[in-house]
């Protein structure tokens, strides 16, 4: 039988780190005035890093007075600490450590080929370090983009971006992304935006990657001349192509598109001016869509906001990976189109199946609504009312918010808790579409939200509201 005492082991290393006076190693670590001299013994240095057993084996190792001699500008003091305290002990502590001395400590271990050190830092950033991940997310890719054992780390911050790139275009930074980084991004079938968006924030990265571009007048394209729309058709030309053109209105063609049009590629141009006047489908240039994204024809929700409510009815809280074409929302109700009478939104959806409500409230725009999976149906067979009102039960059902629809952080769901009062149904005329009967209740253009039957209150600061706008979809 075998027994082992790694803590008094680690004990003891960390005692020969700290107090031993027998070491022939010394490194000098950092710049300028930010530098610390640290001492070690070359066996333990050799067996815990291939990057010291092969330095530490070659003729050119600078000896004196029989000590050998290192340096190292590039690694601070801070992270050179956490490295040599987990060689001698096997022990780190991030506790306290800053986001980007856990960064820096993930290039140092890359660099010294410490593979155990580059996988587990990777997996800390990524489940400790979210928001200080998302909040440098161009540091991070220009840092690890190329570092070949980072890829854990490089996919991970790809696809947060893919999943909620409105944040991440929005920032300061976005416009210095490197081109090679960029590129991959836009190839992404994941990205999770609406086409024209992306053009634009295209070539808002563009104009900030173009010198001869800097100090031109952006907004008055009129001042430019042939060498501007030259220079900026250069830098973004690998990037044209990765545009899903034909999936952008006319409208925003002509008004956001249209101005830059020498920057297109001419076959490109004509095959998109063809598909607008005509409709005829191109036999070249076209990319599917998105994977994730679920075309969906709303005035509240974007295609990203169809892809989360997809998800959420297979029960996949935190994935917006579904497979395309699976899944579809097709409009039967709007409110300012249809009129809010609360027969008419029942007619609308009468025998439609299952279907997702969603709502703009007047007062702060909070956008809120249900899935019901059953849909509402208050007719028989012949025609006429069934004069009864009744429970649907099901566990499949929920209420949701997405708060003003733009920061991630903000959305809610809530799911029915118990399944024998999911949904209230009525055959009755004028009767309210009740989830829970009274956690999300909505009667022509008003509404009320009271927890109940449901995991929590989907509003936060009242329970009464006005609807601005309401749409209904048929999900299938």
């Amino acid at each position: 039988m075998t027994f082992e005492f790694y803590p008094r082991l680690s004990q003891n290393f960390s005692q020969l780190l700290d107090e031993a006076d027998d070491y022939n190693v010394i490194i000098n670590v950092g710049e300028n005035l930010n530098t610390k001299e640290f001492r070690a013994h070359s066996n333990i240095l050799r067996v815990r890093s291939p990057y010291f057993k092969r330095a530490l084996s070659q003729d050119w190792v600078i000896k004196k007075n029989n000590m050998i001699n290192f340096t190292k500008p590039n690694i601070s003091p801070i992270v050179f600490e956490m490295i040599i305290r987990y060689m001698y002990t096997g022990v780190l502590n991030l506790k306290d450590q800053a986001g980007l001395d856990i960064l820096n400590l993930l290039v140092a271990s890359d660099e010294l080929l410490i593979e155990e050190l580059v996988t587990f830092v990777q997996k800390y950033l990524i489940e400790n370090q979210t928001e200080w991940l998302k909040d440098n997310f161009v540091k991070v890719l220009h840092t690890v983009y190329q570092l070949e054992s980072c890829k854990k780390l490089l996919d991970y911050c790809l696809e947060s971006i893919c999943e909620d790139p409105e944040p991440f275009f929005n920032s300061s930074e976005f416009p210095t992304l490197e081109k090679s980084i960029y590129l991959e991004l836009i190839k992404r079938e994941t990205l999770l935006i609406d086409e024209i968006e992306l053009w634009n924030n295209l070539i808002k990265w563009g104009i900030a990657q173009t010198s001869e571009l800097r100090g031109k007048n952006t907004t008055n394209l009129n001042r430019w001349n042939k060498g501007d729309f030259s220079a900026l058709r250069n830098t973004l030309h690998p990037f044209i192509l990765q545009i899903r053109f034909f999936e952008i209105t006319s409208k925003d063609f002509y008004y956001k598109i249209w101005p830059f049009k020498t920057v297109l590629p001419k076959p490109l141009f004509e095959d998109i001016v063809s598909f607008y006047l005509s409709k005829i489908q191109p036999k070249k240039n076209k990319l599917p869509s998105r994977y994730g994204k679920i075309p969906i024809e709303s005035i509240i929700i974007k295609p990203k906001h169809a892809a989360i409510l997809a998800n959420w009815t297979q029960r996949n809280d935190a994935n917006l990976k579904i497979q395309k074409d699976k899944y579809h929302l097709n409009l039967i109700y709007r409110g300012s189109r249809d009129g809010f009478d609360i027969n008419t939104m029942r007619n609308k959806c009468n025998g439609q199946g299952a279907c997702i409500l969603v709502i703009r409230a007047r007062e702060n725009r909070t956008i809120i609504g249900g899935y019901n999976p059953f849909g509402w149906t208050y007719y028989n067979n012949n025609g006429y009312y069934n004069q009864n009102c009744y429970w649907r039960n099901t566990t499949e059902s929920f209420i949701f918010s997405f708060g003003d629809g733009k920061d991630s952080k903000k959305f809610r769901i809530s799911r029915v808790t118990n399944r024998n009062c999911a949904i209230y149904e009525s055959n009755y005329t004028n009767i309210s579409l009740n989830f829970g009967n009274s956690d999300l209740v909505i009667n022509g253009a008003n509404g009320t939200c009271n927890q109940s039957y449901y995991e929590s209150n989907i509003l936060d600061d009242t329970n009464n509201f006005s609807i601005d706008e309401m749409e209904i979809f048929r999900f299938y």
